[in-house]
């Protein structure tokens, strides 16, 4: 994949949602106002017999019947009478009194947002101080968040900003300029190497935006980064020389024998041999490259671009492993290169052609010649960095650059 000079950044501000809090309380517990029994109510008095009224001596007369008793009255506490009838039958004993309920375990005080202000003016600003936003009227100003952006990813930006104008400088010290349409063409020779295997734009499109949205670069910080390579391609075009040597061994390496691999690369062994677990279980390699691989080619369902014994690119390791493998769809033991650890899968052989040397000289040369030419490329911008006398003014970027950060 075709090499090309950008310098990472990010600049994400994680944003927190608000929620809105409701409070509650407990019910109130009242007593049991429920006796344990009913009261047992007095017997009435007795009340003495009336004596018959005397018969009139004038006029005999039948003798009345005698009247009915008056209706019983309960006995009031405050007015003696007779004592009442007591209940003779074993006493029972009281009702436990019920245990006392738990105390409830107090709530924590809920916090409530204040209610908003209405139409309120807003603060008058300190002068000088440009403002981001105002909040309840109460201004908040932009050198509190340039401060946190610069603190937080100000380096690298300034790197890349810094990387641009030494090399707009140098081409324009030699004269050279570059078109619209030469940046395009830049853009689209990186994105045909980066994802090489997708061919519609639109979702070529759509993988750059999630690679650029990963890495937390913008599509503005991209586009500058077209434009210095595509200056750093012409000062580097006058600079590439090929000579026959270089070209016979380009035949040699494009029409050997070839593989062509897919791979998953992770960060331990252990990861490693999980994949080779879940390949004998019966899991695709594909969802695996998905699941478990870090490699830059994780994008591409983990693709490698063809290779053989004599491909530079690829690791020796890599190379050697790929090369002895005889059978498609061949898993190979994991192979550590450098601290990560890789697993490939045999998906063709691509037999050599019989190709004349001749037929292909030319187009041959001009790919040595690109491939140098990206080489010088990173070159002259590491002369252009090494050389330029930079001083920083900001005193967090020169606090930072100080440090080496």
């Amino acid at each position: 994949m075709r090499n090309f000079i950008l310098v990472m950044t990010a600049a994400a501000l994680a944003g927190c949602s608000s929620s809105s809090f409701s409070t509650w309380r407990l019910p109130s517990r009242g007593g049991d106002t429920t006796p344990v029994s009913k009261p047992i109510e007095a017997l009435p008095a007795e009340k003495p017999a009336e004596k018959p009224a005397p018969a009139p001596v004038a006029t005999p007369a039948p003798t009345p019947a005698a009247p009915a008793p008056a209706a019983a009255t309960p006995v009031v506490a405050s007015t003696p009478g007779p004592i009442p009838l007591t209940d003779l039958s074993p006493a029972k004993p009281p009702a436990a009194a019920p245990k006392p309920a738990a105390a409830p375990t107090p709530e924590p005080e809920m916090v409530t947002a204040p209610d908003p202000v209405v139409n309120a003016p807003p603060k008058p600003a300190q002068p000088g101080r440009p403002v981001m936003a105002y909040v309840n009227g109460e201004p908040v100003y932009m050198d509190q968040l340039n401060q946190l952006l610069i603190t937080g990813y100000g380096m690298s930006v300034a790197q890349q900003l810094v990387a641009n104008e030494l090399v707009r400088q140098e081409a324009q010290r030699k004269g050279l300029a570059v078109t619209d349409a030469e940046v395009e063409a830049e853009h689209q020779r990186t994105m045909d190497a980066m994802f090489s295997t997708v061919s519609e734009p639109n979702q070529r499109q759509r993988l750059l935006e999630q690679l650029l949205k990963r890495n937390n670069v913008s599509q503005d910080q991209w586009n500058l980064t077209m434009r210095r390579n595509t200056l750093l391609a012409k000062l580097a075009d006058n600079q590439v020389q090929v000579t026959e040597e270089e070209t016979k061994e380009e035949f040699d390496r494009q029409y050997e024998r070839k593989v062509k691999v897919q791979h998953i690369q992770t960060a331990t062994l252990a990861d490693a041999q999980k994949v080779l677990k879940d390949l004998a279980d019966g899991a695709e390699f594909t969802a695996l490259v998905n699941k478990y691989s870090i490699g830059p080619t994780a994008d591409k369902a983990g693709l490698l671009e063809p290779f053989g014994s004599k491909d530079t690119g690829t690791p020796p390791a890599l190379r050697q492993v790929a090369m002895g493998m005889k059978k498609v769809g061949e898993v190979s033991d994991p192979i550590q290169v450098g601290t990560a650890f890789h697993i490939l899968k045999l998906l063709a052989i691509i037999e050599p052609e019989n190709i004349k040397y001749e037929n292909v000289q030319a187009r041959l040369a001009a790919d040595v010649r690109k491939r140098k030419a990206v080489a010088l490329q990173q070159d002259i911008l590491q002369i252009l960095v090494r050389g330029g006398k930079l001083q920083y003014v900001d005193p967090i970027l020169k606090s930072q650059a100080d440090q080496g950060r």
